[in-house]
């Protein structure tokens, strides 16, 4: 689905062109947003956790997949405190050179053992957990 980060109209993927929101005055950038993660992230950019990206998990054959969740905030976002099991990208992989890059990133990675029925309803979980925390979150 996309999303006008603008207005938070939202279009089908075939309704748009050049990424800029239909609707009269508006101006606002359209970008693809995970059905799940919808009303989250309209709920954090209303109360001004501006967000880039995001992920809400998909189920993946790939053994590379690391089956997770993300929401990648603009820069100087200052979050009070974190969805359930999330916790900042550079925490979770420390290891990674992030040349002093601010906290943008809150990730969560569910368990890739799991079959698909389990992971679904971990993903689908999770949305509902992160969307009660935007909701949670003072303006």
């Amino acid at each position: 689905m996309l999303l006008c980060l603008n207005c938070f109209k939202i279009y089908n993927q075939k309704t748009i062109k050049n990424n800029m929101c239909k609707v009269k005055n508006c101006y606002g950038d359209v970008v693809e947003i995970d059905e799940l993660l919808i009303p989250t992230i309209i709920e954090l950019n209303k109360k001004g956790y501006k967000t880039k990206y995001c992920c809400s998990g998909h189920y993946d054959t790939r053994p590379y997949n690391s089956y997770s969740s993300y929401i990648y905030f603009q820069d100087n976002i200052i979050l009070p405190n974190l969805p359930s099991g999330y916790m900042y990208e550079q925490d979770l992989y420390p290891w990674v050179n992030w040349e002093d890059k601010g906290r943008d990133i809150i990730r969560i990675d569910f368990d890739g053992s799991k079959n698909i029925n389990e992971l679904s309803k971990d993903i689908i979980n999770n949305a509902i957990s992160v969307l009660e925390w935007a909701e949670g979150l003072p303006e």
